[in-house]
């Protein structure tokens, strides 16, 4: 699975973040949040990118615990394995891998096929992929 932006319909307004962290930790933390709007430009030329986990798996390989796992369209974290290392953290090229309350690693997992992101977003800015690659 994969998140897709349609730049032109996005505003940069971040609710998707909001909905992320809401539906995965219970707060409306942008920073809790698996994706990222990054708005670049200057005043009159904004571009909008989002910042996703892309399934590059770079979190499961450096999991010296083998917490982390991959169903075939997103990630697991068994947190009875998880040791709260870090590694997954410091290792996803896309920052969007955090150490939750309990000092285990949050994975993206995409609202296990439905994000919350799509739903919440009024623009319809943000949709889904289902090829995981």
């Amino acid at each position: 699975m994969k998140l897709i932006l349609n730049e032109e319909k996005c505003t940069g307004c971040k609710i998707c973040e909001l909905a992320c962290s809401a539906t995965h930790q219970g707060v409306f933390n942008p920073s809790k949040a698996h994706l990222k709007i990054i708005v670049v430009g200057t005043k009159t030329v904004r571009k909008k990118q989002l910042k996703a986990c892309t399934l590059c798996l770079g979190c499961v390989k450096n999991c010296p615990a083998k917490a982390i796992t991959f169903n075939g369209k997103w990630l697991i974290v068994d947190s009875e394995l998880c040791t709260g290392c870090g590694q997954c953290v410091q290792g996803c090229p896309e920052g969007v891998i955090y150490m939750d309350n309990n000092e285990k690693a949050a994975v993206p997992d995409f609202c296990q096929g439905n994000p919350s992101c799509i739903d919440w977003c009024p623009h319809q800015a943000i949709s889904q992929k289902e090829d995981a690659t």
